[in-house]
Order: structure tokens, then C-alpha cells, then sequence
């Protein structure tokens, strides 16, 4: 992606100056949000493969067409994806001094992303969080289409790192980071909604540093 962080900060500056194109985006985030609710609770009643865009657009209130204003499909609706995921990565590994290793560079950007979701209201996230994954593992169909949406996501991400690289999107050694720090996140998530779902409070920060110290043991041969 193009640098844009300067260009980000002064257009959110004119948006609230402005009122109300933030109004606009408020209600924009609201309405997904009430979409993928809905996805939600019609795939657990009726199943993944038995759902389809059509009635979730139809219990949600909405038309097809408006459906696709705001997920490009069915699996995004229910697994409804952080879309500020790629936009924190590029701020974040922009940011990043040259000089320091990319692993490094990489692992800091995913620990800022980590830091994000963890401020996220305990209350409104944990219990979606766990509905999905109980709903992935349960139903074979939605748990390829994860798996799908997820190496999309890579790939984006690898392009992402790359770019901040400076190196090809298919070289070998970025690709290797890539998946090192990605994977560091995906087993801190799936550890925290484990514990979350044994009944703590976990501390999805602490979780995934507790991870990326036992990535640089297994690195190290330790």
C-alpha cells in the first residue's frame, strides 16, 4: 500500500471538523455491525451451508445489493474480519526504523495490532469471539471458509511486509517473517479464546508476548 499516514491523520482532522461524513462512518460501522449480528444468529440456528446471503440480508433488513455495500461475502458477514487489520500493519511498519531486523520490525507492528484488539471492551468481544469459534470448529463448511479468508489475509499481509522491505512479494526470507509473526498471533488469539472459554479473563497482551518468546526459543534452538 502507498504511504499514508500524513494523508490518514489530515483527512480524519477535516472529518472532524467536517461532523459529518463521522457521522456517516458511525452509522456505517453500526449497520455492519448489525448485519454480521444477524449473520451470526442465522448460521448458529440454521447452519453455515444452509444460510444464505439472501436471508441474512432479508432478517437484517437490508437488499442484496445493500449487503454487498458491506461484506463481499456470506463468511465475511459471519466472521466479519477486522478491516483496520492491514491499514495498522502499513502505519505501524512505515513507522519502523530501517535498520532494525524485519523480524523485529514485523513481530512490533503485530504487537501494536495486538494491543488494539485488546482495548477492545471485554464485554462486546468475548462473547462474538467464542460464538465463531465454537460455530468454526463445529461446521466444516464455515471452517474452510475461514481458513480461506485467513490465507487471503496473508497474502495481503505479505505483500504488506514486503513493500516495507523493500523485496519481492515472493521472496522467501519476508514470506518466512510473514508467517513467523502471523502465526505468533493466530495461537495467541486461539489460546486466549480458550482460556476465555474455560471462564477467565485472560490478557490477550501478555499471551502473545508469553508466544513470541517461545517463537525466539524455538528459533534459537533453546
Amino acid at each position: 500500500m502507498p504511504d499514508t499516514a500524513v494523508a490518514t491523520a489530515a483527512a480524519e482532522q477535516a472529518l472532524e471538523g467536517a461532523g459529518r461524513p463521522d457521522l456517516r462512518e458511525r452509522r456505517r460501522r453500526e449497520t455492519q455491525a448489525e448485519i454480521s449480528a444477524v449473520a451470526l444468529d442465522l448460521v448458529e440456528a440454521r447452519g453455515y451451508a444452509a444460510t444464505t446471503v439472501e436471508d441474512i440480508a432479508r432478517a437484517a433488513g437490508v437488499s442484496p445489493r445493500t449487503f454487498f455495500r458491506y461484506f463481499p461475502s456470506k463468511e465475511a458477514a459471519v466472521l466479519a474480519p477486522d478491516d483496520g487489520v492491514e491499514a495498522s500493519l502499513v502505519e505501524h511498519l512505515e513507522r519502523a526504523d530501517a535498520g532494525v531486523p524485519l523480524l523485529e520490525r514485523v513481530e512490533a507492528a503485530f504487537a501494536a495490532l495486538v494491543e488494539r484488539l485488546a482495548q477492545q471492551p471485554a464485554d462486546d468481544v468475548v462473547p462474538r469471539v467464542l460464538r465463531v469459534r465454537r460455530l468454526v470448529l463445529a461446521d466444516p463448511a464455515l471452517t474452510a471458509a475461514a481458513l480461506g479468508l485467513q490465507a487471503q489475509q496473508a497474502d495481503r499481509v505479505a505483500a504488506l511486509v514486503a513493500a516495507a522491505a523493500g523485496t519481492p512479494v515472493d521472496d522467501l526470507r519476508t514470506r518466512l517473517v510473514t508467517e513467523l509473526a502471523g502465526t505468533a498471533v493466530r495461537l495467541s488469539c486461539d489460546e486466549w479464546a480458550r482460556r476465555a472459554e474455560a471462564g477467565e479473563r485472560p490478557d490477550l497482551v501478555a499471551i502473545h508476548a508469553a508466544t513470541r518468546a517461545a517463537l525466539r526459543d524455538v528459533v534459537a534452538g533453546r
